[in-house]
């Protein structure tokens, strides 16, 4: 797990399975910051790995912040938090290693080739994975388990699934086939199978969260939102799992450059930010109107919707090999309240009751006309509202359904005061 002292990492994005991995370049810490030296490869093809950041130009660039343990905010990006990071300290605390103890690239070459995106890292000196079956009730139990600060036979096999995945509830990366059967392996799925992420519940959920998610989904690609394959996978018992597709793999079994909003601006999540500062990152990072008004329309979903867990690593941005960089698919859209009742990005300055007002305002200083702006507010307003039908479709219970009902009322009644 230890690099040899002085040992520089070497970087690429690994797009094709097929294919050489194509060198980005070779990162190493001085004095706990890190600097970054391009690849030929990189400078010559102006190839923009990070968009707004550190241009693919000669010499050495160190890192702009120590927020991100002194890394690049693109590469600290690849680092599991949330659940990835409990289920790699779990696995390396049975190997006698305090995680807390390794380097910031150290953790990177934990990640290896098995992180989110296309970035992969040598040496790399990811654990061995042990995954020798698939009981999705089974791993739910063990997952809860690990929450609560219980040891789980199935640590090992939860950290081989995990595929890189961040976010606070716990998850794992599984293969679906044509015919909807699942595989499992280690580290990327079976050739020719399609790789989803399988949810489960945190301890703080709601038992039912799973048919909660899969309703927002739903919620969501009728109010004109594009979010990836869904789907709700049975349970032995009680209500079943969200599952979605990797956006981040697409279905030629390559993988997609990924960047969070907050490695993009390296503003870390837990620092509360604005829908102003997305979109004008937005419009920076892709120079696409459509992108810029498929983040406005996601913002005005997250007010109405409810969905106030909208930090910085909740919102990102894809790039294919040709260096054209998207906006990436809305996720983990779900009823939230939020830290204090607020949502993490502002509209306008007000993050506990956003009024019509203010997104429009905001919609105006971007480029959105008022018959448009308000075209999207009047779309988004008739899918929330038919929360109560897609409640009973996803089967979510009646004490959850109501606990939204009244949350969405209550932000419906403060949405047109202003």
């Amino acid at each position: 797990m230890r690099l040899a002292p002085g040992t520089p990492l070497s970087i690429a994005l690994a797009f094709e399975p097929s294919s050489e991995p194509l060198a980005v370049g070779r990162l190493a810490m001085d004095a706990g910051l890190a600097q970054l030296e391009w690849s030929t490869e990189v400078i010559t093809r102006s190839l923009p790995v990070s968009p707004l950041y550190y241009p693919p130009e000669p010499g050495l660039m160190a890192a702009r912040t120590r927020s991100f343990d002194g890394l690049h905010g693109f590469l600290a990006d690849s680092l599991p938090d949330g659940w990835g990071y409990l289920l790699m300290r779990k696995r390396l605390a049975k190997l006698g290693i305090d995680i807390a103890s390794l380097s910031p690239l150290e953790r990177l070459a934990l990640v290896g080739e098995h992180g989110r995106g296309a970035l992969a890292f040598k040496p790399a000196t990811t654990p061995a994975d042990d995954v020798e079956s698939l009981d999705l009730d089974a791993l739910a139990h063990d997952a809860t388990a690990l929450l609560m600060g219980d040891q789980s036979r199935l640590a090992d096999t939860l950290a081989g699934l995990a595929g890189g995945s961040g976010g606070a509830r716990p998850k794992v990366q599984v293969g679906f086939d044509g015919q909807g059967h699942v595989s499992v392996g280690e580290g990327e799925i079976a050739t020719g199978d399609t790789a989803w992420l399988v949810k489960f519940r945190a301890p703080s959920d709601p038992i039912d969260i799973g048919p909660i998610e899969e309703a927002y989904a739903c919620m969501a690609e009728a109010a004109g939102l594009h979010i990836s394959a869904h789907r709700l996978l049975p349970a032995k018992t009680g209500p079943g799992y969200f599952a979605t597709r990797r956006f981040d793999r697409p279905d030629n079994g390559g993988r997609l450059h990924m960047l969070s909003l907050a490695g993009a601006i390296e503003a870390p999540s837990d620092v509360p930010s604005s829908y102003d500062l997305f979109l004008r990152a937005t419009r920076a990072i892709t120079r696409r109107a459509d992108d810029v008004a498929a983040a406005f329309r996601r913002m005005v979903f997250n007010v109405l919707a409810c969905n106030r867990d909208d930090h910085t690593r909740q919102h990102a941005y894809l790039m294919g090999p040709a260096g054209e960089w998207r906006l990436a698919p809305a996720f983990d859209l779900t009823y939230s309240p939020g830290p204090g009742g607020e949502h993490y990005l502002d509209i306008e300055g007000e993050g506990r009751r956003p009024t019509r007002a203010q997104v429009t305002s905001l919609g105006k200083r971007h480029g959105l006309d008022a018959k448009r702006t308000t075209a999207v507010i009047e779309e988004v307003i008739a899918a929330v509202a038919s929360w109560p039908s897609q409640a009973r479709n996803a089967g979510v219970s009646k004490d959850s359904a109501k606990m939204v009902q009244d949350a969405l009322a209550q932000v419906f009644g403060d949405f047109d005061k202003g």
